[in-house]
């Protein structure tokens, strides 16, 4: 229904979006189709130059194949000139300079390049060129292919870039005999410039390759001693031992691209560089080669047609081809876009007309009531949902002013009245203006609204709409909302009354919980006194027997006037009396209560403490007691507490050793430390934690030893005097047998304290 309402078509929506893909996919035909015309093109005109030009080399071959065989028989001729043997037997300067000019003439009728004649030295004694600057009469030959071939009595041929002219040439040799001996080699070498020279300037490149694929003469002087292909080192190297090309370098041949055509004829691409404004310029040029084998050479010619010619036929052909599509495509689209155009006006005025009968529905069937203004601010038109707000026609309140129909509340604190709310639209520049208010009409119970004003720019006058919403339900809610919030605050008095009561309970709770905690420290530290109390009156007996034995010898001395002996044992009594207060007063010490109070306490002081407590029961025992040296370990805590905490670790450990059936008793107590802690190790040789021990061994009222012995609160409140100092207190077994316990207390580093503590 919607669509029908305001015109919307989904297959309009989505109709852009497949024309584009539409038009994309024509233009990727489009262009396929002129890139592979073009290639198919390209492809029949080059089948087309190979056609014409695979005749071209083939004349070219023959008329190179023709010039050369007629030099190859004159060495023959020259080796049967009975000049030619008589100067190179007898080698008289006459016989050799009639041998000169008689090769000189035999040049020129030939138009050879030049003729000479070898002895069996490899030394030239006489040439076609005698009398000038590049003479070969004198030069030796013997290094030369040609001329060891001959010597052996085999035709030569070679070919070379000329030692003393420096010019390629083509050499044929045939040995020279004087009965069955030879005695010299005839050599005529043809210049292949003169061939160069008359297929010059034709609209191809031709290329004459030797076996190893270097140009040995050629159209391009630039492409002369290159290769096309590769060669190892070793070939290189073995040109160059055979110095067939002199001092030249060979180098391979520029070739960027090559692909084959067919089986005849493949296309390459050649870098050229070209000297232009004194400046170097490289381009490349795409040519047609094809070959052809020259049997009685064993060199190969070649034949390169460019193809430039051919490229841009086939590049303007895609250039007009793409311009007359370019051109239809867009007079197409101009024909699309008007019939698109007149399309998209009649859908507009349809729409228009659609919208206009949406809107009239929406505005009759909207819950929210509607009132239009003129420019005069009067009532123009009304919907009927303000009637079902008011409960009566609104005919009559047309043509009068809005008040008569809205009034704000009179609560309200804004300044504005309905009679100055279009001043704040007209003269503050206030788009939208919102108020709370009532619709009042006479005889009827007013109905609470909010009003927004806004302006309607017309075409060709000014208008206003006014929107009612009712707030019946909304007016309650608030009335129940702020009731449901005074409820609240008077529940949430009420209880922050019994919060407070409960805290106070829970301080109070807290502090007797403090105390007991106290009480149970102070307890478990008699129980530990009580346990010594049998070993501590053995310790204060002894020192009384030995008083009462030095003062009855003393007064007997005295008796007999021995006063030095008297005073003797006056001293013995003193120091006896001495030690046990020291007994005693350690007990005090360890006996009395109060807090923790963190502090720099000795490690070694608070160990030594716990075994003068503990040192009589080890020894009525017969435990022996180790303690490593004194490695002035100083840490943050309580000496009393900590000395509890060592006494229970040792009143355990020597708990846990009677309990063993093992015979070794002994008890370590082992320092260690670290870069912020301090760890006092306690290790036995008992029969080591359970592992029901080992889970609660720090719960309260948890004890593993056996039934009537220890109330399990020892290592629960050494635990808790160990967290008060900031510490940690673990237990675990030995490998050895027997078990560890470890405090670790952090550790103080303050040297004035250090000191103070040590002195």
């Amino acid at each position: 229904m919607l669509r029908e309402k305001i015109g919307l078509n989904i297959q309009d929506l989505l109709s852009p979006k497949r024309s584009a893909l539409m038009y994309l996919c024509a233009f990727f035909v489009v262009v396929l189709l002129i890139w592979k015309g073009g290639e198919a093109l390209r492809h029949q005109q080059i089948k087309a130059l190979e056609v014409d030009s695979f005749e071209q080399l083939g004349q070219l071959a023959s008329v190179l194949e023709s010039a050369i065989a007629k030099y190859q028989h004159m060495p023959t001729l020259l080796a049967s000139n009975d000049l030619v043997r008589k100067a190179l037997r007898n080698g008289f300067e006459s016989d050799i300079h009639q041998l000169n000019r008689e090769l000189e003439q035999i040049n020129r009728i030939t138009e050879a390049s030049d003729s000479y004649i070898l002895n069996a030295d490899g030394l030239t004694i006489a040439a076609s060129n005698y009398a000038g600057p590049s003479s070969f009469v004198g030069s030796n030959y013997v290094f030369r292919p040609y001329f060891k071939d001959a010597i052996k009595g085999k035709a030569g041929r070679y070919y070379a870039l000329g030692i003393m002219s420096n010019r390629r040439g083509y050499y044929f040799s045939y040995p020279i005999y004087e009965g069955d001996s030879i005695i010299g080699v005839a050599v005529v070498k043809v210049d292949l410039t003169q061939f160069e020279k008359r297929f010059a300037n034709q609209h191809y490149e031709f290329v004459l390759l030797d076996p190893d694929n270097v140009v040995f003469s050629g159209s391009r002087s630039s492409w002369l001693y290159r290769v096309l292909g590769e060669l190892s080192h070793e070939e290189l190297k073995r040109i160059a031992d055979s110095q067939r090309y002199g001092d030249k370098v060979i180098e391979k041949l520029a070739i960027t691209y090559q692909k084959p055509f067919n089986e005849n004829a493949s296309i390459v691409d050649i870098v050229e560089s070209r000297h232009i404004n004194n400046g170097e310029h490289s381009n490349r040029v795409s040519y047609l080669n094809m070959s052809l084998p020259i049997s009685q050479l064993d060199f190969q010619i070649s034949i390169l047609a460019p193809l430039k010619a051919i490229n841009e036929d086939i590049a303007l052909w895609r250039a007009i081809f793409a311009g007359g599509v370019t051109i239809t495509a867009l007079l197409f689209g101009l024909a699309m876009l008007r019939t698109r155009m007149l399309r998209e006006r009649s859908d507009a005025n349809e729409m228009t007309r659609h919208n206009q009968a949406y809107i009239r529905e929406v505005i009759q069937n909207t819950q929210a009531g509607l009132v239009t203004l003129d420019d005069n601010h009067k009532i123009e038109s009304f919907n009927p949902a303000v009637e079902r707000l008011v409960g009566q026609p609104l005919a009559p309140l047309v043509g009068q002013p809005l008040c008569q129909l809205f009034r704000t509340d009179k609560e309200s604190s804004s300044p504005f009245s309905s009679d100055n709310l279009f001043d704040a639209i007209n003269n503050l520049g206030v788009k939208v203006l919102t108020r709370e208010g009532s619709l009042c009409y006479p005889e009827q119970v007013p109905v609470p609204v909010e009003m927004t004003l806004c302006e309607m720019q017309l075409p060709n006058r000014l208008s206003y709409l006014v929107t009612f919403h009712n707030m019946t339900e909304r007016k309650r809610y608030e009335q129940e909302i702020t009731q449901a919030r005074i409820d609240l605050e008077e529940r949430v008095r009420e209880r922050t009354y019994e919060l407070e009561g409960a805290n106070t309970r829970l301080r109070q709770e807290i502090e007797e919980h403090k105390g007991t905690q106290r009480e149970l420290i102070q307890t478990a530290k008699l129980a530990v006194l009580g346990q010594l109390s049998a070993g501590l009156s053995h310790e204060l007996n002894q020192p009384l027997t030995a008083i009462r034995a030095f003062a009855g010898n003393g007064l007997t001395f005295l008796d007999r006037g021995k006063y030095d002996q008297a005073q003797i044992n006056l001293q013995h009594i003193s120091q006896l009396g001495q030690h046990m207060s020291d007994i005693i007063s350690r007990f005090k010490v360890f006996a009395r209560k109060g807090d923790v109070h963190q502090g720099p306490i000795a490690v070694q002081t608070a160990i030594m403490g716990a075994i003068k407590i503990m040192g009589t029961r080890y020894k009525e025992v017969g435990i022996e007691l180790v303690v490593t040296d004194d490695k002035d370990l100083i840490v943050n805590g309580d000496m009393v507490f900590l000395e509890q905490v060592l006494v229970n670790l040792l009143a355990n450990a020597a708990d846990a050793i009677l309990e063993s059936s093992g015979f070794e008793r002994r008890v370590c107590i082992e320092q260690k430390a670290t870069a912020d802690d301090v760890i006092i190790c306690v290790q036995d040789t008992g029969n080591g934690l359970s592992e029901e021990a080992a889970r609660n061994l720090f719960e309260p009222f948890f004890t593993s030893k056996s039934s009537g012995l220890g109330l399990g609160l020892g290592l629960s409140i050494s635990q808790r005097i160990i967290d008060a100092m900031g510490g940690q207190i673990s237990a675990s077994n030995l490998p050895t047998g027997g078990a560890e316990f470890c405090v670790r207390l952090p550790r103080f580093y303050s040297s004035s304290v250090i000191h103070e503590i040590k002195s």
